[in-house]
């Protein structure tokens, strides 16, 4: 059975945890610049959104990846971004809704969250229980869409993009929110 990471939005303090312990999975560096997951604090609202691939059913990135470099794992479900055949166009990052796939500033390279290859370690460190890594089940759909929810409305705000945090460079979107990697 496919497993996602279910995120409770209500629970999350911002602490940057599960950045830490993403990029020292990944890049054996404490370095959340470099994390395949994101912290969007929205302050004025009192909201603290966790960000990182949806591995969605039809992912719009993968439909938009001129090179086929993007797939879909059949057996995990999960998005794979396939080294040799990406440009890094980041054309990938413009269209996802959920702002999933990131830039290693290091590498320069386009990444994504890949469960840990079924042991995220953003997971086991959330000190509130704020991500959890279940089975994909009828039980789970609503909490997973509430999340997704939650995550495109503090990617894009939609009919306002220049509020957006990752979509504007304006002064008054950086007022807005502060988005932390």
């Amino acid at each position: 059975m496919k497993k996602t990471i279910l995120i409770d939005f209500d629970k999350c303090t911002g602490c940057m945890m599960c950045t830490m312990a993403c990029s020292l999975a990944k890049t054996e560096s404490f370095n959340p610049a470099r994390s395949r997951i994101g912290i969007i604090n929205w302050e004025k609202d009192g909201l603290i959104v966790p960000i990182m691939c949806q591995h969605c059913e039809e992912p719009v990135c993968m439909f938009s990846c001129p090179t086929d470099a993007m797939s879909k794992d059949g057996n995990n479900g999960l998005v794979r971004i396939d080294r040799q055949t990406c440009i890094n166009c980041k054309i990938c990052r413009q269209v996802c809704p959920y702002g999933g796939p990131s830039l290693d500033p290091i590498t320069r390279e386009v990444v994504l969250c890949d469960h840990c290859e079924g042991k995220p370690a953003c997971v086991d460190v959330c000190p509130c229980d704020v991500l959890k890594y279940v089975e994909m089940d009828d039980n789970n759909i609503p909490i997973r869409l509430r999340g997704m929810t939650e995550i495109r409305k503090s990617v894009i705000s939609i009919g306002e993009p220049e509020k957006s945090p990752l979509l504007s460079n304006s002064a008054s979107s950086k007022k807005a929110a502060k988005v932390r990697y």
